[in-house]
């Protein structure tokens, strides 16, 4: 139905989004910016996602504040996704500083597999890029697909042409086939950068803890780090301002066989959640996450 370009996740929005950022004149982007946050007033369940998030990220926050401060992940957001496309169609990159330097340079030198756990913070697909092509080695970036399907072969045909060289796209549904390819790449001493702030549908998790609430994360990323023996780097990438990111590196740590698999998983999984929890805290205003917590679904 031709209808369908025109909800949230059409592809309607990213042509003209692709379209803007390519037209629009640089002295005019903070307005097209604000044009783009106001999206979230009609986004009814992505704004309540969000403010009900903020309840347990912010205790004793206001709904009323809560609602404003969604305009500020909105507006994030936009920029994220512009600055990306700019990269992408312009190779216009931003301007990075390091918290955490000595961790990403361990991970740069890393001789063997790694596995870099990151959140729907700041700008994922613009660090990978960057990353790809000055780290000398291949890195196999998963994320979930696009749920639209006309937004979903726009984006890969936008991927085709611009990704950069050692950057491969794969996708989280593959499940079982996707696993085995994720850790054949480890093995030969490849990249994997995995979110792992949410669950998709199919997807293996481990329960856990965050700001108080029960949460699951993906088993996946935690389950490789085991079976390949390489280690997980805690890497989040936040926005400062106009073409301007912070890139926080955590201390990497292993997922260590043992007897005992579930007590080795819960051990990882809390060091994981008490580095996502702090990023968190700390840029809760760039936390892209428009659903609220798994245990208030249900």
């Amino acid at each position: 139905m031709w209808l369908r370009r025109f909800l949230v996740h059409g592809v309607f929005w990213r042509q003209l989004l692709r379209f803007a950022v390519l037209n629009v004149p640089l002295w005019a982007e903070p307005v097209s910016m604000a044009f783009w946050s106001l999206f979230f007033l009609l986004w009814g369940p992505g704004r309540r996602g969000v403010m009900h998030n903020l309840k347990s990220i912010l205790p004793g926050s206001l709904a009323v504040t809560n609602f404003f401060r969604t305009y500020r992940v909105f507006w994030n957001f936009a920029w994220t996704i512009a600055d990306n496309v700019r990269f992408k169609e312009s190779r216009v990159g931003p301007d990075w500083e390091f918290e955490g330097l000595e961790h990403f340079e361990t991970l740069h030198a890393h001789s063997g597999g790694a596995i870099i756990l990151t959140a729907h913070m700041g700008n994922y697909d613009l660090g990978a890029h960057l990353f790809a092509e000055t780290a000398g080695k291949s890195i196999v970036m998963v994320r979930a697909p696009e749920t639209d399907a006309e937004t979903r072969q726009f984006e890969e045909s936008i991927n085709a042409r611009t990704i950069a060289n050692g950057l491969k796209i794969d996708f989280s549904t593959r499940s079982t086939d996707l696993a085995l390819d994720l850790l054949h790449a480890l093995q030969e001493g490849e990249i994997i950068a995995i979110q792992g702030d949410r669950v998709t549908p199919g997807i293996a998790a481990l329960p856990t803890t965050l700001f108080g609430k029960h949460v699951e994360v993906p088993a996946g990323p935690f389950a490789l780090a085991m079976a390949a023996r390489v280690p997980i780097f805690p890497l989040f990438i936040m926005r400062l301002g106009r073409r301007r990111y912070r890139l926080l590196t955590g201390k990497p740590f292993e997922v260590i066989r043992t007897r005992d698999r579930a007590e080795a998983f819960d051990r990882a999984v809390a060091q994981w959640t008490r580095e996502l929890e702090g990023a968190i805290h700390a840029a809760w205003f760039q936390w892209f996450t428009f659903q609220p917590y798994l245990e208030d679904r249900q």
